[in-house]
């Protein structure tokens, strides 16, 4: 009896303590303040020794250069902003960056990371290596519905990015509010996408097709850039009144991929959510499927998403439209709004969806014919904005372009094809005809 009133005693110590814990640990993550950039906040890339640009560039925000003095390659920079070249207002930028990168670096952790962190989700917080972090594949950072949460990623050494890798913003999350200090030299694989301000003490290499949603600052060195497109990405090119709400999906919310015909897999494809086949029962390549989620083929629960997909699908077809558009909506951003095309829309480079801080804003895309999404696209989800209130009605069939990214559900009448690399964060939905896969990742949200 003694024996057991002792174990019960530790037992409830043990528990008091680990809240005791978990409530410091919270405490410490939600004092996180953001990193102050002084004059550097208003550049969206600068360097210290040379900055050399290949290829169409875009840049939005001020590009500074001090102490050196040579900009290579500017006749294919698009820039919105100012070049301050060894003037007084890069050598203030400079010393103003060297204060932000004093700052993160000696930020107290709340927990030290290793390695490769892609596939992982980061909640608000300081996270610290001693040597370098890489990120393959998608890296998600979730602000628990907090706009002003701040992360921090310290690391001793370098940050390496692999090829189409992304960094995906969720539950309110800022990039203006997340900083990486890195100890080195920062390099971002080929077609990438990044959120968030770098601030590396060495040099900073933009590969082909990279897309920074924040900031390229060099403390010490060069800035190399090759077909880029840099900056802050909160521009509203349209602003609309406020749409009626989300589209609900009913039963079909459960399910990440639904097809009426078949659904062909090639490669290793990872899905998070159910998978629906109804009425056709022909489910091709499940042996290189991961699914986080459950198989419903030709049956009743699979029959009646199908259903509630055409509700859906007739809702987001049948609103009003705020604004009516046409063509390639890359390198726009838009706020919380119905946005109507009669025929196809695209998407080549960045598209971004701003919701102005409103977590619950919906931005429903409709078109009368295709969706086509060029190779290496991205869709930017800042202001607060969520994938699972993004809506693409799409009036014949969707084709998403090599090692490209979107955000929302799509809501097709016909097909859907991921075609090689394709991330999609949310939902891929099929009325009539089938869906085909090759070595894809689809997150419900």
């Amino acid at each position: 009896m003694k024996l057991q009133r002792l174990c019960a005693q530790v037992g409830s110590l043990s528990v008091a303590l680990l809240v005791v814990g978990s409530s410091l640990a919270g405490a410490a993550k939600a004092a996180t303040g953001s990193v102050a950039l002084g004059t550097a906040d208003s550049f969206a890339v600068m360097a210290a020794a040379t900055i050399t640009n290949t290829g169409p560039t875009t840049i939005t925000g001020d590009v500074g250069l001090s102490p050196g003095t040579a900009i290579t390659g500017q006749g294919s920079l698009t820039l919105h902003g100012t070049i301050h070249a060894a003037d007084v207002a890069a050598a203030q930028a400079q010393a103003d960056l060297v204060t932000a990168y004093n700052d993160a670096a000696g930020r107290t952790p709340d927990a030290v990371i290793a390695g490769d962190i892609g596939g992982q989700t980061f909640t608000p917080g300081v996270y610290s290596s001693a040597s370098s972090l890489g990120i393959t594949g998608t890296l998600t950072l979730d602000a628990k519905g907090d706009p002003n949460a701040v992360f921090i990623f310290q690391m001793g050494s370098t940050l390496i990015t692999a090829s189409s890798s992304h960094v995906v913003l969720t539950g309110g999350a800022q990039s203006s509010n997340v900083f990486w200090q890195v100890g080195s030299s920062a390099t971002l694989g080929t077609y990438s996408q990044l959120s968030g301000s770098i601030m590396a003490l060495a040099s900073i290499t933009l590969t082909t097709g990279v897309t920074v949603d924040g900031r390229a600052l060099a403390r010490t060195a060069a800035v190399t850039m090759d077909s880029n497109t840099v900056g802050k990405q909160g521009t509203p090119v349209v602003t609309p009144p406020a749409t009626g709400g989300a589209v609900a999906l009913g039963s079909a919310k459960d399910f990440a991929v639904m097809a009426a015909a078949t659904i062909t897999n090639t490669g290793p494809t990872t899905i998070t959510g159910d998978i629906g086949l109804s009425p056709g029962t022909a489910i091709t390549g499940q042996g290189s499927l991961t699914p986080y989620g459950t198989i419903h083929a030709a049956d009743a629960v699979a029959a009646q998403a199908q259903a509630d997909l055409v509700t859906a699908y007739n809702d987001a077809a049948g609103r009003s439209p705020d604004a009516v558009l046409a063509g390639d909506l890359g390198g726009q951003t838009f706020t919380p709004g119905v946005y109507s095309s009669a025929s196809s829309l695209g998407i080549t480079g960045t598209l971004t969806l701003d919701a102005k801080g409103d977590p619950n804003a919906a931005f429903i895309f409709q078109m009368g014919s295709t969706l086509i999404t060029a190779s290496a696209s991205h869709v930017v989800l800042t202001g607060g904005a969520q994938a699972s209130n993004v809506f693409w009605q799409v009036g014949s069939s969707a084709t998403l372009g090599t090692y490209s990214q979107l955000s929302g559900s799509i809501l097709a009448l016909a097909s859907i094809t991921l075609t090689t690399g394709v991330t999609v964060d949310g939902r891929a939905l099929a009325r009539n005809a089938a869906v085909t896969m090759d070595s894809n990742t689809v997150t419900r949200p």
